[in-house]
This record gives C-alpha cells, sequence and structure tokens, in this order.
C-alpha cells in the first residue's frame, strides 16, 4: 500500500485521479483505519488531514458552510450549529463515544455513504449540499441524489468532498434526530429519523414539515408522503399517529442480524410520531392535542 499526504486539494486530486477507485481516502480514519484491519488495504491511502483549508464553520449569505475535516465534537460544540442547526447538532451528540467524535469528521461521515450515518438523515431534511471538487472544477451536488448506495456516492473514486453547504431554516423552526441502537449512542443505528418542523405566522400549523429516515433503504431517504399529509395542518395525536403508520409504508428495510424488516418499520412509526411531538411542541410552545 502506498501512502500520501497531500498539502493541497489539487495535489489530493491528482493523487485520487492517478490511483482511481485503488485509492482510499482518509479524514478521521474512524472507519477507515477498521477497513483496513479487518477487510482489505488499499492500494493507496490518500490522507487529506494536512489540507488547511477544509475545516471550519461558517456562516455566509444565509447557509452554514462546514469544511470536510471538521470533526462531530467541532460540530457539538459548535454554539452557531447548535442555535441554527438543531438537528444536525442533535445527530451529532449522539454520535458514538467521544473519543470517537473527537477524531471522526464530518466528511468522512458523508462519503462512507452509510444508510445509518448519523449525520445523512439530518442534511436531508436541511436540504443541504455536498460542495464536491474534481480535476475538471467544482460542482454542488444535493445531498438528495448525492448517495447512489451503500458505500457509493457522487463523489466517486475521483471527487473529493470539500464541505457542506447548509441553507438556515426559516426562524422559529425546529429539529430533532432520534435514534434507536441496541447500545445506545456507541452502537450503529437500527433505525434514525430526523425531523423538522416549521410552524406559520401565527404557531396553528405545520407550515413545513420534513422527516428523514435513516438505515431503512439503501440510501438514507426522505418521506414525502408522510410530509405531504401533516403541511399546512395543527399537529393533532390522531394526525401524529396516521403520519407514523405512513412513514413507516415508506421505508424499504431488510432483516439482518441486527434486526428484523417488520421491527424496523415499527421503530420507524414510533420515532417519527415520537418526533414530531417533540418538534411540534418546541416549534409552537403546545402540546399535542
Amino acid at each position: 500500500m502506498e501512502y500520501f499526504e497531500p498539502k493541497s486539494i489539487g495535489d489530493a486530486l491528482s493523487l485520487l485521479s492517478k490511483h482511481g477507485a485503488e485509492a482510499k481516502v482518509i479524514a478521521g480514519g474512524t472507519d477507515v483505519m477498521v477497513d483496513i484491519k479487518f477487510k482489505e488495504e488499499p492500494g493507496a491511502l490518500v490522507n487529506i488531514k494536512k489540507i488547511p483549508s477544509l475545516a471550519g464553520i461558517t456562516e455566509r449569505g444565509g447557509s452554514l458552510r462546514i469544511g470536510a475535516l471538521t470533526t462531530i465534537r467541532d460540530i457539538e460544540t459548535s454554539a452557531l450549529v447548535r442555535e441554527k442547526l438543531p438537528v444536525l447538532w442533535d445527530a451529532c451528540r449522539q454520535f458514538a463515544s467521544l473519543q470517537v467524535r473527537n477524531t471522526a469528521t464530518i466528511g468522512g461521515n458523508i462519503c462512507r455513504a452509510s444508510p445509518s450515518g448519523e449525520s445523512l438523515t439530518p442534511l436531508l431534511v436541511l436540504e443541504a449540499n455536498a460542495i464536491l471538487a474534481f480535476s475538471d472544477g467544482e460542482r454542488s451536488e444535493p445531498f438528495k441524489t448525492f448517495f447512489q448506495g451503500p458505500g457509493k456516492s457522487a463523489a466517486g473514486a475521483k471527487g473529493l468532498l470539500t464541505e457542506v453547504d447548509i441553507p438556515i431554516p426559516p426562524a422559529g423552526s425546529k429539529g430533532v434526530y432520534l435514534k434507536h441502537a441496541v447500545r445506545g449512542a456507541m452502537d450503529i443505528a437500527m433505525v434514525g429519523v430526523a425531523v423538522m418542523l416549521t410552524p406559520d405566522a401565527g404557531k396553528n400549523n405545520a407550515q413545513d414539515v420534513r422527516i428523514g429516515l435513516g438505515a431503512v433503504g439503501p440510501t438514507p431517504l426522505r418521506a414525502p408522503k408522510t410530509e405531504a399529509l401533516l403541511k399546512g395542518k395543527a399537529l393533532t395525536a390522531a394526525l401524529i399517529k396516521e403520519a407514523g403508520a405512513l412513514a413507516a409504508t415508506e421505508a424499504s428495510p431488510i432483516t439482518d442480524q441486527r434486526s428484523s424488516a417488520e421491527n424496523r418499520r415499527w421503530i420507524v412509526e414510533a420515532l417519527t410520531r415520537r418526533g414530531l411531538e417533540q418538534t411540534w411542541k418546541a416549534a409552537t410552545g403546545k402540546e399535542v392535542a
């Protein structure tokens, strides 16, 4: 295995272009190093940790821009993220252990493209964009099309995620990320649900509702039918119950060693209901009728 430490984005792209699918990019290394130990070594390991322009959190023109090398811990402890993007902050505080959060990066979690990745469903409901660099230029890719299957993304073998562009939700929006796992934060999510709700001006109805589902399909996904059911309405117990059941039908989970498909659908229903109850109260100050 060849090892490289490029000092610029251009150098990293040249290495990826040369080695193609044989190369693995390492950011925090919490996943890649485990793969090397227990699965197989790549032909080339490209460590991008020494590219200084790839870390940091900044607010620009109605968006937060988070560099690909920004650690999960940096996001968790950012007052700006907690205030502006509570659904992402909530996911990051439930991300593995403190030791892992100090090392793992947002870019690594995204490019791993695991359906159960904690940051992925929040980025879907935030309608964020991946900023990708290629040898022939840069492009912005919405996360709704970025994920193409387990371990596969629009970055491909020769692209590099440089930062994440996240539109700041309207004032008054509230979000929550709920995760079900056998060992809590230390375990991979059996199901993850992200909910974001924006109330109308009078805080009587849900002006906008976004629901993201993780670990219940080959990619993280939105629940458009459930969102449409809720938009423009006051959330009642009956409506939330209906929404939870509908969200379960929009999931396409598999049965594996951690859970059955049937159980995962039940968890989607339960977490969707809980997320809607929590965001409705947080956004409107009202209990569900």
